[in-house]
């Protein structure tokens, strides 16, 4: 966690550099040096207020959900008038909005997913993603369904937005119209009575 005293306009410099040089080098590639040289900062810099590169990914990580969360809650509340189905596809949208699917944060992403298997604040805040975006969905999809059907819908949506996730990095990028269709697709078995498409439209306009 930064120490207290890091000026705040540091922090998005140092994250944004830490998102760079994991793009160019690697999760193991991405040291303290990189990272500073990239931020115009010396390394001790990042040790003194993040305790070293792991605080400092953990601190980016930390902002990247947050942004995510923000993107969220905007585009469920332009649907709090809508169906259900509408307010899971703004979550959908959330997903792949045009901050979360860019290359650089793509890979960062990535990088964290697979070092939270080894990591114990990042395994962490990943739970923390998942349960919130779990949550969220279940919230919604209540509204229509018993708790415990919403919550095998919420499961289902949720894993076909980290599959459409790493299908789309592990092939070079992220085709959000296509993977906002093929939930859609989805939802349209579960829920039949909304069935007129709104992925298409919404993905783009968040572009």
């Amino acid at each position: 966690m930064p120490k207290v005293g890091m000026p705040e306009i540091r922090k998005p410099q140092l994250i944004k550099a830490a998102i760079t040089a994991i793009d160019k080098y690697g999760f193991s590639g991405a040291t303290v040096s990189v990272i500073g040289k990239k931020a115009g900062v010396s390394p001790a810099i990042i040790n003194h207020y993040f305790g070293g590169k792991d605080g400092l990914f953990e601190e980016t990580m930390k902002s990247l959900i947050r942004e995510f969360f923000e993107v969220l809650s905007q585009e469920v509340i332009k649907s709090q008038d809508k169906p259900a189905k509408y307010k899971v596809m703004a979550i959908v949208t959330a997903s792949f909005s045009q901050s979360q699917t860019h290359p650089q944060v793509v890979k960062a992403w990535m990088g964290f997913w697979a070092s939270a298997m080894h990591t114990p604040t990042l395994f962490r805040l990943q739970r923390v993603y998942s349960r919130r975006l779990h949550t969220a969905l279940v919230q919604v999809l209540k509204t229509e369904f018993s708790v415990q059907e919403a919550r095998h819908i919420a499961t289902t949506v949720a894993a076909l937005i980290d599959g459409m996730w790493l299908q789309g990095s592990l092939a070079g990028g992220i085709h959000k119209e296509t993977s906002a269709q093929l939930i859609e697709d989805y939802l349209n078995l579960v829920m039949p009575d909304a069935n007129q498409s709104t992925a298409t439209h919404r993905i783009v306009s968040m572009a």
